[in-house]
């Protein structure tokens, strides 16, 4: 009884445009007990969707792997040439000699190699090009590959040999690999799943004055909400949620996040930051001659940075609490971005935590912010 008051009072309130469903609006967040499981995963997986938040992570995405793609051009030879860090020679070894070893069942047991597993599956179209003029046709390519992806010109087209490129770059130099190249290619292969080409690009663009031409009455109306659309967006968040999952238990089997002291690592690491630079070796310093801020500072560092990994794929499913998970995400890695210097993870990670945001959303942000800007400063 006090479930379905509840139910009803809900459905006759006032909708809140930060309350509403991540799917669409046309699913009610009030559900009865009575519904089936079935029914429940039905509409979560495949309940249409409007398409703004997949397309703009599909412009976003498209900017981050062209500017990855490009960083590769200043030591590209050494990276994917047939005489790079990795030589073909050694490569091809690595590639078809080396076995696989994976965990044993137990955790007891030692890993144990997979018979027949001499030749991996990695592939690469740097494997096969051999000469230097080869190594940069293809790169150049790929660039432009990754253009168009970001413009939504060809985008379907595109975004598959986005995604080939960017596993061509990581399989030729696995010692380059790291965890913004392992988002990127998670990014790109949903994006290659997606009709995220359907709005905010060109295609779209060239698509209404195809219709306009035509004499289509509705030319200019926007795409038709998709059960494709949906599909992929829950996949995101799910392969999201997995991820912060899983970084959080790995990261409490290591003491230094039990004793507060994994942020001081990152901080004080010559790797990750500007220690030629005065003000922020002041900085340093003056957290270690105060005992009780650095303590304060650091545990508390640690502790919210495992709660968001830990609470957000429970918590962020629940309308209240929704958006600040998303906040406290952003926030996360913008720190990461600032403080270790990884830019380009944190702008991967920031896109993919962009599937949880509604769609609606998105487009009321853009026709309020962008359009309409754009519009008023036409003559």
């Amino acid at each position: 009884m006090l479930a379905r008051k509840a139910t009803t009072k809900m459905s006759h309130g006032k909708s809140n445009p930060f309350d509403r469903p991540i799917t669409s609006p046309i699913i009610s967040n009030a559900m009865t007990l009575e519904e089936s499981w079935v029914t429940l995963a039905d509409r979560f997986f495949f309940a249409p969707a409007a398409l703004d938040t997949l397309c703009l992570m599909r412009l976003i995405t498209g900017f981050l792997i062209f500017y990855i793609t490009f960083c590769y051009s200043f030591e590209l030879l050494a990276f994917v040439g047939p005489d790079g860090f990795i030589n073909l020679p050694l490569a091809t070894e690595l590639r078809k000699e080396s076995p696989i070893y994976v965990m044993a069942p137990n955790w007891n047991d030692p890993t144990y190699e997979v018979e027949g597993s001499k030749e991996s599956l990695n592939w690469s179209v740097f494997f096969h090009a051999t000469s230097i003029f080869w190594v940069w046709a293809f790169h150049i390519g790929f660039m432009i590959a990754n253009l168009f992806m970001a413009l939504g010109l060809f985008s379907k087209t595109s975004s598959i040999l986005s995604w080939l490129g960017a596993l061509s770059y990581v399989h030729r130099a696995p010692s380059a690999l790291f965890g913004m190249d392992s988002m990127i290619v998670i990014l790109l292969f949903y994006m290659m799943l997606a009709p995220c080409g359907e709005l905010y690009s060109l295609d779209h663009y060239f698509c209404k004055l195809r219709r306009k031409k035509k004499g289509d009455p509705n030319w200019n109306e926007p795409p038709q909400p998709l059960i494709l659309a949906n599909f992929v967006t829950r996949l995101v968040q799910i392969h999201f949620c997995i991820i912060y999952f899983a970084s959080a238990t790995s990261k409490l089997q290591g003491p230094s996040w039990w004793n507060g002291t994994a942020l001081w690592g990152v901080l004080a690491n010559y790797s990750f930051n500007p220690m030629h630079i005065q003000a922020y070796t002041s900085f340093l310093t003056f957290l270690a001659k105060h005992k009780v801020l650095w303590e304060a500072s650091m545990t508390l560092g640690c502790i919210f940075t495992i709660l968001v990994e830990t609470c957000f794929p429970f918590l962020v499913w629940l309308p209240r609490l929704k958006w600040i998970m998303i906040s406290s995400s952003i926030l996360l890695h913008t720190g990461i971005g600032l403080l270790m210097g990884l830019t380009a993870f944190s702008l991967c990670m920031m896109t993919l935590v962009l599937a949880f945001v509604p769609p609606e959303f998105i487009k009321e942000l853009i026709h309020r912010y962008i359009l309409q800007k754009f519009n008023s400063a036409k003559p």
